[in-house]
């Protein structure tokens, strides 16, 4: 066996309802980096593939987190439109967008509408929330 081939892997498809304070939407998830995978990684990446042609139900909760998170909002030909809340502050984001989310920042994401992809990149290998 190669020497580095530890640090290449597949991502595994996991319900959004597996993830705190998240709830079952038809949106595909794609776990790609986490300590289960890569015992090495201090980091915590997911893919979600997103549909928002059609209403989707609010599926994320407030909630916060002792890691800062990043989120990218992409798409090539549909725009993608997420509702982010910071605090108690909302925004209307559209493709193509970052959200840097400092650790302790209450926040949500909701799929407005278009499709595309919203990468979560949180810096910690174990997804985690406070109380």
């Amino acid at each position: 066996m190669k020497k580095y081939r530890k640090f290449i892997k597949r991502g595994i498809i996991e319900s959004l309802d597996k993830v705190p304070f998240h709830k079952k939407v038809p949106i595909r998830r794609l776990s790609m980096l986490n300590k289960s995978l890569i015992p090495e990684s201090s980091t915590h990446v997911a893919v979600h593939f997103v549909d928002a042609s059609e209403e989707l139900p609010r599926y994320s909760q407030l909630h916060q987190h002792n890691y800062d998170e990043i989120n990218l909002i992409l798409s090539e030909h549909s725009k993608l439109t997420y509702e982010i809340q910071l605090d108690h502050e909302k925004y209307k984001v559209s493709s193509p967008s970052t959200i840097f989310i400092p650790n302790g920042l209450q926040h949500s994401a909701q799929a407005l509408s278009g499709s595309g992809i919203f990468v979560c990149i949180i810096l910690y290998s174990k997804y985690s929330r406070q109380k």
